[in-house]
């Protein structure tokens, strides 16, 4: 990069005309197995620009495709910062948060042609607040969806604390012509993880490749192509790799990065046998525009990893374990995780649609404690906790000890109604293939890793644990799995 355009001031919001600029013949994207350089996607986005009401929110239709990363960069280059959508969420959550937001047009990529991006002009112009990126939607604490405002300062703070994690100046590097090798986007792009995945390859100076819908087959092709050094998986992810016959392996595969859910110990520990790679678990929210704490290298290397741990508070953030009443809780003790960080978003969208200010600590929605050590431990969401007979159960807690089991490869844990206790822990798993085990069996070699009242109640062997798109564990669906097995 030129000086002029490596500075403090460098951003996100014009990354795309900056490396147009500097490297216009380089390949930017890859998305189904189409090239595409700086140049034609800046000529898209520039083109797209020009029929957006500038400084209006618009939303997008977001998926994991080339049109979708124009639509991004072109409601950018136009001052608007951008709602997203997931193509999967229904018409009517659309139309919900386009109200909520006020958007002044509707971003539709038209995913199987290139670069072409349909636009329907709502005929709304309320103006965005100044420094707003983009609106992404959380289930937050409530399990309602509320939309996390991020500015471009917070995204910027994001990928530059990954380039000087991978020992780059925070301004990141200029792309080259031929290409590096590119960095893999496996997650969608509609959430956090893929969006930050596709700004983080440009911010370090390399191609994104961004596949449209994650299988095996598929990862072990593209690293049999490409050298693909560090790979973000969900752990879904990890566990259907891990659950692979073919024997293929992946050359050229550094470390894989886990986030979105918890990933089990006994999953982690198959994989870096099966591959020989090292997994590094990560641990962030939509909220904080990326990893409130991660694994480090170097405590891996170190044999520093205690079980089930998302590894040090990242660099910038700060943690504090509170209880119900807002107070911090001694070392060792679970209660709420609540952070703060330069990267955080500016707030949940109120009534009016602007972003209400956080207090001083934001509260995650997750459970969780730090050891004397100074590692995080995630044990489960606030509203998953199940409450039994007064006693508090974490689902992850009694997951791990499921997936102990030498007979279970996956599990999940919900909460079911109870008459007389409120609520019973109920357990779904996946059995390893060729073995056998039945629910009392199970129940019987987890009384001595259990409190009694921690045991579930009842086990019921599925084919696949029911997850969000996000990896996530629909919990929802565990219960209703396990209801309907015993009605």
């Amino acid at each position: 990069m030129s000086a002029a355009s490596v500075s403090s001031a460098t951003g996100v919001d014009d990354i795309l005309a900056r490396s147009a600029a500097i490297a216009p013949d380089s390949t930017a994207l890859i998305a189904d197995d189409v090239e595409y350089t700086f140049a034609q996607l800046d000529r898209a986005a520039a083109e797209l620009a020009t029929r957006l009401t500038p400084g209006t929110r618009v939303l997008a239709r977001v998926g994991n495709d080339a049109a979708s990363i124009v639509a991004i960069h072109a409601a950018w280059r136009a001052g608007c910062p951008v709602v997203t959508a997931s193509v999967m969420v229904p018409q009517a959550e659309v139309d919900r948060r386009a109200s909520v937001t006020a958007v002044s047009a509707l971003l539709n990529p038209v995913s199987d042609e290139g670069l072409r991006v349909d636009i329907t002009d709502i005929g709304v112009r309320t103006p965005a607040p100044a420094g707003e990126a983009v609106v992404m939607f959380t289930s937050g604490t409530t399990g309602t969806p509320k939309g996390a405002s991020l500015t471009f300062a917070a995204l910027r703070g994001s990928v530059a604390g990954i380039a000087v994690g991978n020992g780059l100046p925070e301004d990141g590097r200029a792309p080259t012509t031929p290409a590096r090798d590119p960095r893999i986007v496996l997650v969608p792009l509609a959430h956090m993880g893929g969006f930050l995945g596709v700004l983080t390859a440009w911010w370090l100076g390399k191609p994104a490749l961004v596949v449209r819908k994650f299988a095996a087959d598929k990862v072990f092709d593209l690293a049999s192509r490409y050298r693909l050094g560090v790979i973000g998986l969900t752990p879904a992810m990890v566990w259907e790799l891990v659950q692979d016959r073919s024997g293929r392996s992946l050359p050229g595969v550094d470390a894989v990065i886990v986030g979105t859910a918890a990933l089990p110990e006994a999953t982690r520990l198959a994989f870096e046998e099966k591959f020989g790679v090292a997994v590094q678990r990560n641990y962030g929210q939509t909220e904080f525009a990326g990893a409130i704490a991660f694994e480090r290298p170097q405590d891996i290397a170190a044999g520093r990893r205690p079980a089930g741990t998302v590894g040090r508070i990242a660099p910038g953030v700060e943690i504090a374990i509170l209880d119900a009443d807002g107070n911090e809780v001694p070392t060792g003790e679970v209660g709420e995780i609540a952070a703060r960080a330069a990267s955080a978003m500016s707030g949940y969208l109120g009534p009016d649609g602007k972003p209400t200010p956080v207090e001083k600590w934001m509260r995650t929605g997750d459970l969780g404690y730090l050891d004397a050590d100074g590692f995080l431990f995630v044990v489960g969401r606030v509203r998953d906790m199940i409450v039994c007979g007064g006693f508090n159960i974490y689902p992850a807690q009694v997951e791990a000890a499921l997936n102990e089991l030498p007979e279970i490869a996956d599990s999940a844990v919900a909460g079911i109604p109870d008459d007389r206790l409120g609520e019973v822990p109920v357990a779904a798993v996946v059995l390893h293939e060729g073995a056998t085990a039945d629910s009392e069996s199970i129940r019987g070699v987890l009384r001595s890793k259990l409190a009694a009242y921690e045991l579930p109640r009842r086990v019921v062997a599925v084919d696949a644990i029911p997850r969000h798109d996000t990896g996530k564990v629909d919990r929802d669906a565990v219960a209703r799995l396990v209801e309907g097995q015993l009605s």
